[in-house]
């Protein structure tokens, strides 16, 4: 990620110019403690998705009324907003009481959730899995569920022979009010 971050050409800054992403930096005092890069993305789920939402009863009953139900699971793909780049300095990632990560994953999820412009139901992530670094623990102590639709892929790649380096994974941001 350092390298994709410094190169200017190919990297994060050529990413932002093209406005695929937007930067947001974090500072405590004059010092850069975080940073992270979002953009609107859209989830496919599946019926193993919809299981996994509606087994937790609160998220489900959130999310449509019963006589909505159906046409609400109808859907294609779901409106998110996509972390695509999140990095806090390593300091503040041992703060087990005053965790800044955690504490950013919910901004940002507020943010997107209360977004005036467009509709969002879930954040999404290709969390970094690798034998060096996995961000994967991370993400699911955030409430990050793993995609079905993108295991299936993952799996699919992994019997072939590819080892991909992410996870697609995603959670639940916003309740639909009636």
């Amino acid at each position: 990620m350092d390298l994709f971050i410094h190169d200017r050409e190919n990297g994060l800054a050529k990413f932002i110019k093209l406005r695929l992403s937007n930067l947001w930096i974090v500072y405590e005092n004059d010092e850069v403690v975080a940073f992270f890069a979002l953009s609107k993305d859209a989830l496919m789920l599946n019926s193993e998705d919809r299981r996994t939402i509606e087994h937790d009863k609160d998220k489900a009953a959130t999310l449509a009324s019963p006589e909505d139900k159906d046409m609400f699971w109808e859907k294609e793909k779901y409106p998110a907003v996509e972390i695509d780049y999140f990095a806090v300095c390593e300091e503040r990632r041992k703060e087990e009481e005053d965790h800044l990560g955690t504490y950013l994953i919910e901004l940002i999820g507020q943010r997107a959730a209360h977004d005036e412009l467009s509709a969002t139901l879930f954040l999404t992530v290709e969390a970094i899995d690798t034998s060096e670094y996995s961000a994967v623990k991370f993400y699911r102590k955030c409430d990050f569920e793993y995609s079905e639709v993108a295991q299936n892929r993952y799996n699919y790649e992994i019997m072939y022979g590819n080892r991909p380096i992410t996870k697609r994974m995603y959670k639940l941001i916003i309740p639909i009010e009636y």
